[in-house]
């Protein structure tokens, strides 16, 4: 990395700190890949990113729990964004002892982590009013869908996205997620 690059990005840090981001109602967002499939996410929410984790699969979990790892003390559930989204898991729970990244998010007293295979930086982001934006067959989790750099990219809400995966691993029932 250049001192270009980190003075750059430097700046842009202090931008999202002092909240001039917020005056014009967009959000600063990370950009994450999983296979073909592109994420977004309110950089926010993301506590940090482990960039190898040594998982242990958990007998019995549901599905979409590929195992624990621990970050710094902390046990963490990592859960696959694929599978919870419908797809067939681009990586298998055989495979889980080390895994490209871990993309650590909290909300409130839940913390869990979902795998990606690249992270490709931030970009802001100015949300869609318009509803019509997110398709149908999306998970409630996925906010909506927009376009960089020629790559269709899901915008995670991450509190439905922590919701979801407690509820789907019967940490929360659906009364509690309402």
């Amino acid at each position: 990395m250049t001192a270009d690059q980190t003075t750059r990005g430097e700046r842009k840090a202090a931008i999202i700190a002092s909240g001039t981001l917020a005056d014009s109602k967009s959000i600063p967002l990370m950009l994450l890949r999983l296979g073909t499939r592109w994420f977004a996410m309110d950089v926010r929410a993301i506590v940090e990113v482990a960039l190898k984790g040594a998982v242990t699969r958990v007998p019995t979990a549901p599905n979409h729990v590929l195992g624990v790892t621990t970050l710094r003390g902390r046990l963490v559930t990592v859960v696959s964004l694929e599978q919870m989204i419908g797809g067939a898991g681009l990586l298998s729970r055989e495979n889980t002892a080390t895994l490209p990244r871990l993309v650590v998010l909290r909300n409130g007293p839940f913390e869990m982590a979902i795998v990606a295979e690249g992270i490709y930086g931030m970009t802001d982001h100015v949300r869609a009013t318009d509803r019509e934006e997110r398709p149908a067959d999306l998970p409630d989790f996925v906010c909506e869908e927009f376009d960089w750099q020629g790559k269709r990219v899901a915008l995670l809400d991450v509190p439905l996205l922590v919701a979801a995966a407690a509820r789907l691993s019967g940490i929360l029932s659906s009364e509690e997620v309402a």
